[in-house]
């Protein structure tokens, strides 16, 4: 059975943060990967010897964050280790 509900606005998604797992670290370059074309650095999580890393893209309000993710994902894939 369906039922209708009341019409509401609901904006657009817009990400809030990228994590990149310890294996992808280890692939593209930690070194390389720590200095990624954002204003902040990235978040290290889990072990010193396999980090991943938590990179914050903003609040979910502001969709310029579209445009720092596309910058951040070319960046770690022109990595190699």
């Amino acid at each position: 059975m369906w039922r209708s509900c009341a019409p509401s606005w609901a904006p657009p998604p817009v990400p809030v943060a990228f994590t990149l797992g310890a294996r992808d670290v280890r692939a593209a370059g930690l070194a390389h990967c720590r200095r990624p074309p954002l204003p902040t650095g990235p978040v290290p999580l889990g072990s010193v010897a396999a980090p991943a890393l938590h990179y914050p893209l903003g609040d979910g309000t502001d969709p310029a964050a579209w445009t720092a993710l596309k910058a951040l994902t070319e960046h770690l894939r022109t990595g190699g280790g």
